[in-house]
């Protein structure tokens, strides 16, 4: 019985880790989110009032997710800084739809942007486990290796 958990593990236990971390990060951000969204002070009319508290709050999580992300998912030994660099490439796509998903929501409901966060995590997490996979912490392809790797 252990064996197969132990080979279930060994071929998903990345998934398994991004999905742990995963939800500690969304909860870590949404927690930020929450405290920005009372603490600044911003009309809730305006959309690019709120596109800023979104950002603040995204910049936070940004670089949170990155720590817990390089050591304790993909335990990437590559580059900080161009990892880094990749990480906002990778939630750049991520947070335009989320931007997108939680102001309509948010506007079509009148509600905070904390509660119209919510039914967008879905989504966000698929999109960011493939974007961080394979490019954020990805190793570079070499020329006529298929595999990634060094022959």
């Amino acid at each position: 019985m252990r064996g197969r958990f132990a080979g279930a593990y060994d071929r998903h236990g990345e998934k398994l880790r991004f999905l742990v971390v995963g939800g500690w990060n969304t909860v870590f951000a949404l927690a930020v989110l929450w405290v920005f969204d009372r603490v600044i002070p911003y009309d809730q009319s305006s959309i690019v009032q709120k596109e800023l508290v979104l950002v603040a709050s995204w910049v936070v999580s940004v670089t949170q997710n990155f720590l817990t992300f390089k050591f304790l998912v993909f335990r990437s030994r590559g580059h900080w800084f161009r990892e880094y660099a990749k990480m906002y490439v990778t939630y750049s796509v991520t947070f335009v739809i989320q931007s997108v998903l939680t102001l309509v929501i948010s506007e079509a409901l009148s509600l905070r942007l904390f509660w119209a966060n919510l039914p967008t995590i879905v989504v966000v997490t698929i999109i960011s486990y493939f974007g961080h996979k394979y490019f954020t912490f990805g190793e570079p392809r070499r020329p006529g290796c298929d595999s990634g790797q060094e022959g």
